[in-house]
């Protein structure tokens, strides 16, 4: 049985005597008690009545919304009422479920939430709703029994529902039945996932997509609509084909197309989001977040953080996760199912937990991977094999000879030498006064976070390009992708228009005519882009280069004898250069009058000038910008 509790408007609802005494019995002394008596009998309040204030009248109940300590205490009166119901549960009074290893659930609260868990019997309903009414006498806390919802686990339906009627309360849901860890339907499960996918498109409405540039759009992506599906992530492992359709919403939206929409995409979305060291974009796919959410309740178990929830795992499956079974339908069988799949795929998470040894007390000499890459059982087989006492802790192994409980002395040749390699290793080792502690070798600091295990995955799973992605921070979001869509020759030239099978009138360049139209004649070999990359370097005093593709050009940057951050706001300017040049390309084809090119390098000077200068955290001038840029301090 499973019995949600509401109470009704619970912080207004608080007796401020029982409160009182509440602390006095938490041993709060009695100067504490006269100032939270203080800050309830002071306060007034006032009613809006037609927009004005009513006159102020004193409150005799109740907690201050907004108030930050009115959440611990109330944190107390809650707190009492755990203390109660433990002591009905061991009078008997209440049957809670019992788990192998003496451990038994019978209710968990957070904040103003309560759930009541036990076996089914009217005499575990009707004595939670007997607890309930004394609660209520004593502190003022109310259940709010419509609101207040019934659930019973392999219980005929019928069974439930004359219960709930018999109290007044309604049955759980089915979206609350799929989202606690007990029940799980297959399709509650699917209307979830059906829930997130609804979710996730309404979030990018047609508006957002016309409306946003690339960078809006991707900077959308990396926050809001990165974070919104995590609820349902952090628990249950997300089905192929759902993260499939994820994707798809998110990969529409960063091409700037509409769902029903039909539009060529230049770009694999894998490159999108594989990291910008790998030559992506730093999106980050659903698949790592998932997987990195899941690892997380695995590392709360390997590092056995003492809750209540590592306490109900370790009483189902077993202290060692080695052991745990992967056969069973539940939630952690799926998550341990997972990191085998993982593990088949060339991520061994287990291999990248391991103890940081302090006193030795709570590491097992033999089992945890305490030294090296693999447990010393793996590393010494034949001697595990010899030693009677196996769950030894490395403190009780260090503290005398590590032969003392072998079965039989080793034997000469290879025993006697793979002992001597043991004692030789176990001669690196000093013990400290601290304990013990788990730590995740792929953190720098040891302890698992979640985004940097999302990104390894991702570094592991998502392809990798040769070169990084060069992302100049001078300059904005949406140039930086044009440029980085540039140099992958991701954008709709003709030459790749005709290799999409499209149908043009001509592959010469539009510009100058002459040739044909590829990523490196536009931005390099044609006549207007030598005239601008030429000028540039006259600008900055710099022997002019004729290039003829992006790396030629990467290589002549990188040796400038420029700062580095003088250097990037000169890779910006030629960013800025390239996004006019396709800018002007464009208008050549799309209008009916393009622009002036007298006034193209006084446009690219200018607009280069404000958007360095307000991503700069140093001022400088404009006769700065104009006549000495590289001198300019950063």
């Amino acid at each position: 049985m499973f019995f949600k509790v509401d109470f009704a408007k619970a912080y207004d609802s608080v007796r401020w005597d029982y409160l009182l005494e509440v602390l006095e019995a938490f041993g709060f002394g009695r100067t504490w008690c006269n100032w939270i008596r203080g800050t309830l009998t002071s306060a007034k309040a006032s009613i809006l009545i037609n927009g004005s204030p009513s006159k102020e009248y004193s409150c005799h109940r109740g907690l201050k919304q907004g108030d930050p300590l009115a959440p611990y205490l109330f944190i107390l009166i809650m707190e009492s009422l755990h203390l109660s119901f433990n002591r009905v549960v061991d009078e008997g009074l209440f049957k809670g479920i019992q788990l192998p290893g003496s451990l038994s659930l019978s209710h968990l609260f957070y904040a103003d939430d309560a759930m009541f868990i036990g076996e089914w019997s009217n005499e575990n309903l009707s004595g939670i709703i007997n607890i309930l009414k004394s609660f209520f006498l004593a502190s003022g806390l109310q259940i709010n029994i419509l609101k207040s919802q019934l659930l019973g686990v392999c219980v005929p339906h019928q069974v439930v529902e004359q219960a709930a009627s018999l109290i007044g309360c309604s049955i759980m849901s089915n979206k609350f039945r799929y989202l606690g860890v007990m029940v799980g339907e297959y399709s509650s499960r699917i209307k979830a996932w059906d829930d997130v996918i609804l979710k996730l498109r309404s979030r990018l409405s047609k508006w957002k997509v016309k409306t946003l540039s690339i960078g809006g759009r991707l900077t959308l992506l990396k926050s809001v609509l990165g974070a919104s599906p995590i609820y349902n992530m952090s628990i249950f492992k997300v089905p192929t084909g759902v993260l499939k359709v994820m994707e798809s919403i998110r990969s529409r939206f960063f091409n700037g197309a509409d769902q029903s929409e039909k539009k060529v995409t230049w770009v694999a979305w894998n490159k999108v989001l594989a990291s910008k060291k790998h030559g992506g974009l730093g999106v980050s796919s659903f698949f790592a977040l998932n997987r990195a959410l899941l690892l997380k309740w695995v590392w709360r178990f390997v590092s056995q953080d003492g809750s209540l929830w590592y306490k109900v795992i370790r009483a189902l499956y077993g202290s060692s996760v080695e052991t745990h079974s992967t056969s069973l339908s539940s939630n952690w069988c799926s998550i341990m199912r997972e990191v085998n799949k993982l593990k088949g795929k060339g991520f061994d998470f287990w291999s990248h937990c391991k103890k940081r040894i302090g006193n030795g007390d709570d590491s097992r000499f033999w089992f945890d991977c305490w030294i090296g890459d693999v447990p010393l059982r793996v590393k010494f087989p034949r001697l595990f094999a010899l030693d009677l006492n196996k769950e030894a802790s490395v403190a009780v192994k260090l503290s005398a000879p590590i032969d003392i409980s072998f079965r039989r002395n080793a034997r000469g040749g290879i025993e006697e030498h793979l002992l001597a390699d043991l004692t030789s290793l176990m001669d690196s080792v000093t013990l400290s006064n601290s304990g013990d502690r788990w730590v995740c070798d792929l953190v720098s600091d040891g302890n698992f976070r979640v985004k940097e295990i999302r990104n390894y995955i991702d570094d592991l799973f998502l392809p990798h390009q040769a070169a990084q992605t060069r992302w100049i921070k001078y300059i904005p979001i949406k140039v930086n992708i044009f440029a980085w869509r540039a140099r992958q020759d991701c954008l709709p030239t003709r030459v790749n228009l005709i290799r999409r099978g499209i149908t043009i009138e001509s592959s010469l360049c539009p510009v100058c005519s002459v040739c044909e139209e590829d990523v490196c004649h536009i931005f390099f070999r044609c006549d207007l882009a030598q005239l601008v990359l030429r000028r540039i370097c006259r600008w900055w005093g710099l022997d002019p280069h004729d290039w003829s593709s992006f790396q030629e050009w990467q290589s002549w940057i990188l040796s400038i004898q420029f700062s580095s951050k003088v250097k990037a706001m000169l890779e910006g300017v030629f960013f800025v250069s390239w996004w006019f040049i396709w800018n002007f390309r464009n208008q050549i084809i799309f209008e009916e009058s393009p622009p002036r090119r007298s006034e193209f390098f006084d446009a690219i000077v200018f607009c280069a000038f404000n958007w360095c200068k307000s991503r700069c955290h140093t001022t400088f001038s404009w006769d700065d910008w104009l006549k000495n840029p590289q001198f300019i301090s950063l």
